[in-house]
């Protein structure tokens, strides 16, 4: 009995060890390559669902800068040319970091400013409802938590 429940403890640690060992190669495998050289990724017009556009006529625009290997995680550059008030729905987390110009939100009943260097969070599953009064820009990072940290967060919500 004491060597089964040894063998079992065995089999399970090398399970992990094996499992962990496949992701990190996966992960290391497809990371970018270092930089040696300035990259040059230019903004590009973007186009949003045309609903979600509650006033102006808005130019956005976004460029990905780099993204996870497992696809989790993004980041990038984002802007919008306004004026213009839109609601904005969030697929994944979202922290953002205002670059330039300035952004009234309305999120969670809460309504607050952002200027550069002020920065926010967002979940994933949340909207809210932005006010452009000419122009921001801001860097992104998005994370997708999956499905058990959505299943966890709506069990046991933040206070």
């Amino acid at each position: 009995m004491k060597r089964s429940l040894i063998a079992a403890a065995i089999t399970a640690a090398l399970l992990v060890l094996g499992f962990l060992g496949f992701e990190t190669a996966r992960f290391v495998a497809a990371s970018p390559d270092l930089s040696t050289d300035a990259a040059v990724k230019p903004l590009e017009v973007v186009q949003v669902e045309p609903s979600w556009i509650k006033s102006g006529s808005p130019i956005f625009s976004q460029v990905e800068i780099a993204r996870s290997p497992d696809g989790r995680t993004v980041n990038g550059l984002w802007a919008c040319q306004g004026p213009t008030t839109f609601e904005w729905q969030f697929n994944a987390d979202e922290v953002v970091y205002v670059l330039e110009g300035e952004v009234q939100v309305n999120y969670q009943g809460k309504d607050f400013a952002l200027h550069p260097g002020d920065t926010a969070a967002f979940h994933g599953g949340t909207r809210s409802t932005w006010t452009v009064p000419s122009y921001v820009k801001k860097a992104y990072t998005l994370h997708n938590p999956g499905p058990l940290g959505r299943f966890w967060r709506d069990t046991f919500p933040a206070r």
